[in-house]
């Protein structure tokens, strides 16, 4: 049962980090942007509660270890679902990340990479591009946008990244 409690635990500690500090997750590099810290923190610290509920009913260990695995499942499928859906929502018209702030969470090239933006409105990672190579951790603007793919070029302007720029950028449009 021990296991079951500190598994639970660490889940709930995952989930309320992830919830107030963001997600967890980006900063150890972990998930590759598939899964949420509150959906991981969700599905442990539901293995961890349906453990110990199966085990006290008195079901065979194994029963046990079956169904809290399937219980976890099953909620980091809802869970994750209940993110994606939060953060595509349209919250009273279409809004528009490009002038957005944020920062690569991957190196990012015009082949793909990552980034985390500065809005409330942005819950996660988005995949995105850049018109040069542009390295994990640095600050960079939305210049466009496709899908839920975005374009972006380092903030202020850097001359060796073509396209950069240098100036403010445009402004986000208000919801």
């Amino acid at each position: 049962m021990i296991t079951f409690i500190v598994v639970g635990a660490v889940g709930l500690v995952l989930l309320l980090l992830s919830i107030v500090v963001g997600d967890l997750l980006d900063a150890f590099d972990v998930g590759d942007g598939l899964v949420s810290g509150v959906a991981v923190g969700s599905a442990l610290s539901i293995f961890g509660l349906s453990g110990v509920v199966t085990q006290q009913a008195g079901l065979a260990p194994a029963l046990t270890w079956v169904v809290a695995a399937v219980m976890a499942a099953v909620a980091l499928v809802v869970v994750q679902a209940a993110v994606r859906h939060v953060t595509r929502r349209d919250s009273g018209g279409h809004w528009s990340p490009v002038g957005f702030v944020g920062t690569t969470t991957e190196t990012t090239t015009p082949t793909g990479g990552e980034v985390r933006l500065d809005d409330a409105r942005e819950l996660e990672r988005r995949l995105a591009v850049s018109p040069g190579r542009i390295e994990r951790g640095v600050r960079v603007r939305v210049v466009a946008e496709s899908g839920p793919r975005v374009e972006v070029v380092p903030l202020g302007g850097d001359p060796a990244v073509p396209g950069a720029g240098g100036g403010p950028g445009p402004v986000p449009r208000a919801s």
